[in-house]
């Protein structure tokens, strides 16, 4: 690393501080970017200066080393701590080991002693930097990674098209896959349990052993595919690449049947799709195969069924399929107006297509009617209520399909706004009540955010970002100002000491108190109620 690695300095005495910082020469690889004399003006500067090392005493007013370090452990993870101390008790030998203490420092400290420990220092962070910057390293983990990489954009592309659609293609190009060149089918295999009913880890690894012995089946025979896990099951794209490409690939499949049963004592069913080409159509596929594969289990098809090999003569019906289903929901949740209307529009041109042959509506109508109920009871919303009418009514009375949808899609766009609002209003609700709780406890000096989260049944982090994003500022400075209002106020209005206003609100020190006061409102407490008395 070329730049030089940022330090702080703390230590309540400024001797110290001058006598180590000018120890520090740039050719150590280090620069001293701040100092602070206590713990409090500390955390307020590593959060300025983001350093890579904090070198703290551990016997310092206000709040000691130890709990310093584990408010920058919590707070500012990537940052290192080391001591300056001149105790050697094995409380708090214990206590910094627990904490992952960098090392130590034993005053008085030696140039020797500080040179000694920069240059170990420096080759531990160089080493950290170099294991996660080093291109080749990223590179061959980058590498290694691709077939999983690939794994997840096919599978975000066949759960939500609409709102990854352009950018999963895209990457998966990138990755070097191509479903434009040739045709393909697509086929879904499922893995029996067997009678012992394998858990979830072993039936993961079982899976994972028959994808193995599949994908090098058809590499042996020479064919271009895409593998990928999929739901419960495992998806291939095969191309074609012969005149009788369907009767060769059917004998491939039944040599992976019979080679999984024979080797992994298990059985496969196999569900085939109709040739498709393109991206555009790869979630059809998908479908296709679905319905085969369900055709092998319930109507004893057989271990491999081919969608084109079922009867074409039973009775058409539109439904929505469960992908369709879970794209519609996943817009609502997580996608803009346009992305819902995207989703709907797809969906209704794709029903206007097949209602030329398709005589049966009532199951999509269903599905649909399905879909607005139970996400509106996800997010705590009467649907009749909030419509004014009974939505099974409503449905009923659309003559055409065109209607349907375009008033499906209002309702969606409704839902949305209200689960927006709902998130919003449950946010500022919960931060609302935190900050209740803190003005009703700002006097107890052992109030922290955690307890605070303890209180309200929250995380750190989810309070901390709720302060960040609604309040622009920290907890610890939400709370320093409540205090420091507080205490204006006393100060204005009564005429207790300053001591016992400072134990008032919230501060065990009257000297911190005093500076905290002065940095807040840029005069003492003392100062202040004489200006407020003058006027």
């Amino acid at each position: 690393m070329e730049e030089l690695y940022r330090m702080i300095l703390v230590d309540d005495e400024d001797e110290v501080r001058g006598r180590i910082s000018s120890k520090i020469s740039k050719d150590s690889g280090f620069q001293v970017v701040a100092a602070a004399g206590n713990g409090y003006d500390a955390l307020e500067l590593i959060e300025k200066f983001n350093p890579h090392v904090v070198l703290t005493d551990i016997k310092m007013p206000f709040i000691n080393g130890i709990e310093l370090t584990k408010t920058i452990k919590r707070d500012f993870p990537t940052t290192r701590v080391a001591f300056i101390t001149g105790f050697d008790e094995f409380e708090y030998a214990r206590e910094a080991i627990e904490l992952h203490v960098t090392s130590y420092l034993t005053k008085p400290v030696t140039q020797n002693d500080i040179s000694l420990f920069l240059d170990k220092l420096k080759v531990e962070l160089d080493n950290e930097f170099k294991e996660k910057y080093n291109l080749d390293i990223l590179r061959k983990r980058y590498e290694k990674s691709i077939p999983l990489i690939i794994d997840n954009y096919f599978t975000s592309y066949l759960v939500s098209s609409q709102s990854g659609k352009t950018e999963d293609i895209e990457n998966l190009k990138h990755h070097g896959i191509s479903l434009d060149d040739r045709e393909y089918i697509l086929s879904y295999i499922q893995t029996e349990r067997g009678p012992d009913h394998l858990d979830v880890i072993e039936y993961e690894k079982l899976k994972l052993s028959v994808r193995s012995v599949i994908q090098s089946i058809l590499e042996r025979h020479g064919y271009t595919f895409y593998s990928f896990h999929f739901n419960s099951g495992i998806i291939l794209v095969i191309k074609e690449n012969s005149l009788n490409f369907f009767k060769k690939v059917d004998s491939v499949f039944y040599e992976m049947v019979k080679m999984v049963e024979q080797y992994l004592n298990v059985a496969i069913d196999i569900g085939v799709s109709n040739l498709h080409r393109g991206f555009a159509e790869l979630r059809e596929g998908y479908e296709e195969a679905g319905q085969a594969l369900g055709f092998s289990r319930f109507l004893n098809a057989g271990r491999i069924v081919y969608i084109n090999q079922l009867e074409k003569d039973r009775p058409k019906v539109l439904s929505l399929s469960e992908t369709e289903i879970n794209d519609i929901v996943y817009n609502v949740k997580f996608g803009s107006d346009s992305e819902i209307r995207n989703v709907m529009e797809s969906l209704k041109l794709n029903a206007l297509r097949d209602s030329k042959t398709i005589t049966n509506f009532r199951p999509y109508i269903i599905n649909m009617v399905n879909v607005l109920v139970n996400f509106s009871e996800s997010i705590g919303v009467n649907l009749d209520e909030t419509l004014g009418e009974d939505i099974l009514e409503k449905m009923t009375l659309f003559r055409n399909l065109e209607q349907m949808f375009d008033w499906v899609l209002s309702v969606l766009l409704k839902l949305r706004e209200m689960n927006l609002k709902n998130k919003m209003t449950n946010s500022q609700r919960m931060l609302d009540n935190a900050i209740n709780y803190m003005e009703k406890n700002y006097a107890e000096t052992n109030i922290s955010m955690e307890s605070v989260c303890d209180e309200m049944g929250l995380s750190v982090s989810y309070l901390s970002l709720l302060f960040k994003k609604e309040k622009q500022t920290t907890f610890v400075k939400y709370l320093t100002m409540i205090r420091l209002e507080k205490a204006k106020e006393l100060l204005s209005l009564t005429s207790e000491k300053i001591i016992d206003i400072a134990g008032k609100c919230g501060y065990n020190e009257v000297y911190y108190f005093s500076h905290s006061f002065k940095k807040y409102t840029g005069v003492s407490p003392k100062k202040y109620r004489e200006e407020i008395n003058q006027n």
